[in-house]
């Protein structure tokens, strides 16, 4: 079941890409594109199927077991960030932002990142194909997925809170509502994840559940805002008094 669902994930986020191919050229909508490509190559990182090909194989390389996890857990915490960022720049000016992101997500990020680096030889103390399970996990182990999911929590409520702000515009009300629900489940996913911390149970099912969830509402939101944009550069029957496209934030 969850290769299928993981399989169907990755399907629909391909499709997104395609839809959003135009988009790397483009500084307004290359945040959400780079977000969800990251996002993509995370999930699959993290699947068992590539675990079992390339997990033997870095570990023959490094002496160390599951290192493309860290890979995977690495592009989450990045892709969220550059979200983050994408949907800073609609609610403020460039010189109020570069700060602010500074502050509030760079510093974090980088300090998370480098811990994880650090922690994770430790924690992986032996071969494992699911990228989320906790089972036989040591205090290493623990202290990983502490800092992962506190990072990956803490930038979820950054972004949740950006989104809020922009869905004055009603323009950008349905992708913000999309992008809401995502940030929802991803965070459900999260706080699973850490509480696995304190209770010693593998809940990796329901996480998994929760992440392909989050993945596959952003990715539908971001090829339904991008072919809004498109359909309304392309039409010839634009009203003279709407300036500019709907801002769907992504």
């Amino acid at each position: 079941m969850m290769s299928a669902l993981m399989g169907v994930t990755v399907l629909v986020t391909l499709y997104s890409l395609w839809v959003r191919r135009h988009t790397w050229w483009s500084r307004w909508e290359i945040g959400v594109t780079l977000a969800l490509a990251l996002e993509t190559i995370g999930l699959a990182l993290m699947s068992p199927w590539v675990s079992e090909t390339l997990g033997p194989l870095m570990y023959r390389a490094t002496g160390i077991w599951n290192l493309q996890q860290l890979a995977g857990h690495l592009c989450f915490v990045i892709a969220i960030a550059a979200n983050a960022y994408h949907v800073l720049a609609r609610v403020a000016s460039l010189d109020q932002m570069r700060p602010w992101f500074r502050h509030r997500v760079v510093r974090p990020v980088q300090f998370a990142m480098v811990a994880m680096v650090a922690l994770f030889p430790a924690a992986a103390s032996g071969y494992s194909a699911d990228g989320f399970a906790t089972v036989d996990s040591n205090h290493w182990h623990a202290a990983y997925w502490a800092v992962v999911s506190s990072t990956l929590i803490y930038l979820g409520i950054v972004a949740t809170r950006l989104l809020l702000i922009s869905r004055a515009d009603p323009r950008a009300k349905e992708t913000v509502e999309l992008y809401t629900l995502s940030s929802a489940f991803g965070l459900a996913a999260m706080l699973v994840q850490l509480s696995t911390t304190w209770i010693h149970a593998d809940l990796s099912t329901l996480v998994w559940l929760c992440v392909c969830a989050a993945i596959c509402i952003f990715a539908y939101g971001s090829a339904r805002s991008w072919q809004a944009k498109a359909a309304w550069f392309s039409s010839s029957e634009r009203p003279v008094a709407q300036p500019k496209p709907p801002q769907a934030l992504s």
